[in-house]
C-alpha cells in the first residue's frame, strides 16, 4: 500500500520537472502546399504525408485539382485555377522554350511563380481557411522554390517552416537554408553551364550563376513580394526576414548519389524516400514479355512528365531504328501504341510499373532522361543507364552516374542510330558498367535509418524545438572578409608583393648601378684613345 501511494507524488516530478518531454498532446496541425501540376513531387510528398498522419498530426494539403488523390486522415484544398494555368501552358509555343534558351526558362518560370502565389491566395478555400479564426497551424511545409509570397503564412500562423525539394540542391535552396557554399555552387538552371574544370568554364559558371542571382533579385523577387504586400500587408524588411525562417529543409539527394557537400545540419538528405511506397505490379503480358527475354531487356522512359508525342518524328524513327537491330527485348513507356516502323522486340506501355521493371532481373540497362527519382530508383536497382536529358537538373544528375561509372550520357538533340546502337551495345556488354551499378547500390542502402524514418524524425525534431539558430549558418553574422578569406589573401598578396617589389627595386638599382659603372669605363676608354 506504502509502496504504491508513494507513485502519485513520483509522477507529478516527472510531469513539472523541466527537463522531461511528455509529448500528451494531440498531434500538431500541419500545413502542406504543393502546388506543381506534375507528378514526381507527389511520389515524394506522398509517403512524407500518410507517415505524419500515421503518427496522430493533422495536415491540411493545398494542391493543384487533381493531383495527389484523396488521402485518409487529410483536409484537402484543391486550387482549381494551378491546373487550368498549367494546362494552359503547355498548350502554347512557350513549353519548348524551357531547351532552348535559359534566359526565356527564368523569364517563364518568373512569370509561373507570380500565378501560383497569387492563385493559391486568391482561391475561395483558402480565403476561408485564412479568415476562420479557430485554424492555426504548428507546421507549414512547402517546397522551396520561389514561392516567396507564401512565407506570409509562416507569420501569419506563427508557424515552424520545413522546406522539402524533390529535385536537386542548387544555390537558391542552399541560401534559404543558410547554408552559402561559393565554391560549390550547383545552378538551377543547366542550359550553358559547363561541367568541366578548365579556367575558361569555371568563368563562364561563375558569370552563369550571378546572372540567376540577379534574375532572382531583379524580377521574381520584386514579382513575390508585390503579391505578399497584397495579401498579407506586411513590410518589405519582414518579407526578406520570412526567407530565413526555413528550420530544416529535407534534400531528395544522398551522398553515395555523388554529390557530397558541406552541409550545415538543417540540411537534410532523404534521397529514396519514395521508395517506401509498395511498387505497383507488372501485368501478366509484361512479366511474360521480360520472363521470356533470352538476350536480356532494356527498359526506355523519359520520365512522367515527357510524352512521346511531344518527340520529334525523327527522333522517334532514331530510337525505333536503333532498337531494331538490338537482340535485347525493349520495354518502351510510350503512349502512342500504334507507332509506324515498330518492330515485334518493343512493348509499348503507357503507364509503366518502373521499379518492378528495373528490379527484374533480365533488365540490362534503363535509358532515361535523367530524372532524379528515375536515376535513384535505377541506383536502388543497381541498372546501368543510358542518359538523354533534356533540361533541369537531369543534365547534373546523368554527369554524375556518368563519373561514377554506372552511365554514359548522349545529346538528344543530336541523336544518330549508329551512335545510339554503339552505345548501348557497349553499355550492355561491358561488365564494368554493372559492376559499378552494384557497388553503388549497395552503398545507397547501406544507412542506418531509412529515408522516411529520417524525414519524420527531423519533421517532429522541428516541431520540438523551435528555436532554429543553433542549426543555421548566419551569415549575416560573419563579416564579408573573414567568409571569403579576403583578410588573408590581402595578406598574402601584400607580402607577395613587398617581397617581389624589394626585389625588383634591388635587381634595377643593382642594374642602374651596374650600367653607369661600365658607361664610365667605355668613357674612360674613349678618352684615353684620344
Amino acid at each position: 500500500m506504502q509502496l504504491s501511494s508513494a507513485w502519485l507524488p513520483l509522477g507529478i516530478c516527472l510531469l513539472l520537472h523541466p527537463n522531461v518531454n511528455f509529448d500528451l498532446a494531440q498531434g500538431a496541425q500541419i500545413l502542406g502546399i504543393f502546388p506543381y501540376y506534375y507528378g514526381s513531387p507527389f511520389l515524394v510528398v506522398r509517403p512524407w504525408i500518410e507517415a505524419l498522419v500515421q503518427r496522430g498530426h493533422n495536415v491540411t494539403l493545398i494542391t493543384p485539382d487533381g493531383m495527389l488523390p484523396d488521402m485518409e486522415g487529410v483536409r484537402h484544398i484543391r486550387v482549381q485555377k494551378l491546373r487550368e494555368r498549367i494546362q494552359e501552358f503547355i498548350a502554347t509555343d512557350h513549353f519548348l522554350d524551357f531547351l532552348i534558351n535559359k534566359w526565356k526558362e527564368a523569364n517563364l518560370a518568373a512569370t509561373i511563380y507570380f500565378n501560383i502565389t497569387q492563385d493559391i491566395l486568391s482561391d475561395g478555400g483558402v480565403q476561408k481557411m485564412l479568415s476562420d479564426k479557430s485554424e492555426r497551424f504548428d507546421l507549414i511545409l512547402m517546397d522551396p522554390s520561389n514561392l516567396d509570397a507564401l512565407y506570409g503564412l509562416v507569420e501569419y500562423y506563427n508557424a515552424t517552416l520545413i522546406g522539402l525539394t524533390s529535385t536537386s540542391i542548387n544555390w537558391f535552396i542552399e541560401e534559404l537554408a543558410g547554408n552559402p557554399a561559393p565554391s560549390l555552387n550547383e545552378p538551377i538552371s543547366q542550359i550553358g553551364y559547363s561541367r568541366d574544370y578548365s579556367i575558361v568554364s569555371r568563368i563562364r559558371n561563375w558569370i552563369h550563376i550571378n546572372e540567376e542571382k540577379l534574375m532572382e533579385y531583379l524580377i521574381i523577387l520584386p514579382a513575390q513580394l508585390r503579391v505578399f504586400k497584397r495579401f498579407f500587408g506586411y513590410s518589405t524588411e519582414k518579407f526578406y526576414e520570412l526567407r530565413g525562417r526555413y528550420s530544416l529543409i529535407l534534400v531528395n539527394n544522398h551522398f553515395s548519389l555523388g554529390k557530397v557537400r558541406s552541409n550545415v545540419p538543417n540540411l537534410i538528405e532523404v534521397g529514396g524516400i519514395h521508395l517506401s511506397q509498395r511498387p505497383e505490379p507488372c501485368d501478366e503480358s509484361l512479366q511474360k514479355f521480360m520472363d521470356e527475354a533470352e538476350h536480356g531487356v532494356i527498359y526506355f522512359s523519359m520520365g512522367l512528365d515527357i510524352m512521346v508525342k511531344f518527340l520529334p518524328d525523327t527522333l522517334q524513327q532514331t530510337l525505333i531504328m536503333s532498337f531494331a537491330k538490338l537482340k535485347q527485348r525493349v520495354v518502351w513507356k510510350n503512349e502512342l501504341f500504334n507507332m509506324p516502323n515498330k518492330s515485334d522486340n518493343i512493348y509499348a506501355i503507357d503507364k509503366a510499373p518502373q521499379r518492378q521493371i528495373l528490379a527484374h532481373s533480365n533488365v540490362r540497362l534503363f535509358i532515361t532522361n535523367g530524372g532524379l527519382l528515375s536515376v535513384i530508383e535505377a541506383v536502388d536497382s543497381g541498372v546501368p543507364m543510358l542518359g538523354l536529358p533534356v533540361f533541369f537538373d537531369q543534365f547534373g544528375n546523368l554527369r554524375w552516374g556518368q563519373l561514377a561509372g554506372m552511365a554514359e550520357v548522349l545529346d538528344i538533340n543530336n541523336l544518330n542510330v549508329d551512335t545510339l546502337t554503339k552505345t548501348i551495345i557497349e553499355l550492355i556488354e561491358n561488365p564494368t558498367y554493372a559492376l559499378n551499378a552494384y557497388k553503388i547500390s549497395t552503398t545507397f542502402k547501406d544507412r542506418p535509418m531509412s529515408p522516411l524514418d529520417t524525414a519524420v524524425w527531423w519533421t517532429e525534431y522541428a516541431l520540438r524545438n523551435r528555436n532554429i539558430s543553433h542549426i543555421r549558418l548566419n551569415v549575416e553574422e560573419i563579416p564579408l572578409m573573414h567568409y571569403y578569406r579576403i583578410d588573408s589573401i590581402l595578406t598574402f598578396f601584400l607580402r607577395f608583393l613587398l617581397i617581389a617589389g624589394s626585389v625588383i627595386f634591388f635587381v634595377s638599382v643593382c642594374l642602374k648601378n651596374y650600367t653607369s659603372l661600365g658607361l664610365g669605363y667605355r668613357l674612360h676608354f674613349t678618352l684615353s684613345i684620344k
